[in-house]
């Protein structure tokens, strides 16, 4: 398996109560759903699966992994916890806790064009190849770094605002992530309308504030 994101997944270390609670669950009918009967081992789950939210986002930088829409702050009513291959189908529940068949996304993306689909895995029988980023046609959100494929472009100000997408890359993945996840609908530029077209001023005054932006985060970093 080729790790796309830092923090690695190999990195990513839980508390022995959350492995043992972890292990119960997935002996159970419904993994992720899994009740238990004990207050402790339910409080070990729900730690595990706050801690698998947060290192996945930490690696998206607080984005969703199929879209880039912002989660920062966003809280559960806008961020999921998402199964790549869904956790719905028994054939995939043995992956239910699988850090790499887990990641950060948007309640658009995941349950409006993802949900319980698996057209997107090429081979979805052989387990060997599961854990290879080649058996997805859309970008995987572990093995494959969005970036190479597309580019989203996002500026706001005074209540306007300009998102788009780029394709980075000729490669398939690219336009099949594009399509299935209906990327084209998130397209606006609300400076560009009946209202008053973007001017010159404005899109130099738009351009400066990216770039003041970029060199603040970058002070701070360094």
């Amino acid at each position: 398996m080729a790790d796309a994101y830092l923090p690695l997944l190999a990195d990513f270390a839980l508390e022995p109560a959350e492995d043992a609670a972890i292990t119960n669950a997935l002996a159970s009918d419904d993994p992720w759903g899994f009740a238990s009967t004990d207050p402790a081992e339910v409080e070990a789950l729900k730690s595990a699966k706050d801690k698998i939210l947060s290192y996945h986002l930490q690696r998206h930088h607080d984005q969703c992994c199929y879209c880039r829409g912002n989660l920062h702050g966003a809280g559960p009513y806008m961020t999921d916890r998402e199964h790549i291959l869904p956790k719905g189908k028994a054939k995939f529940k043995p992956y239910s806790y699988a850090l790499w068949n887990l990641a950060a996304a948007c309640k658009r993306c995941n349950m409006q064009f993802k949900g319980q689909s698996e057209a997107f895995v090429i081979d979805t029988v052989d387990a060997t190849k599961f854990e290879d980023g080649a058996n997805y046609l859309f970008v995987h959100p572990n093995f494959d770094r969005w970036d190479d494929y597309l580019e989203r472009v996002e500026v706001a100000k005074g209540g306007k605002r300009i998102v788009g997408f780029e394709f980075v890359s000729n490669d398939p993945k690219a336009s099949y992530t594009h399509t299935f996840f209906n990327l084209k609908e998130l397209v606006m530029n609300t400076f560009d309308n009946k209202q008053g077209a973007l001017t010159q001023a404005e899109t130099n005054e738009l351009g400066k504030l990216v770039l003041d932006l970029a060199e603040r985060y970058r002070q701070r970093a360094s």
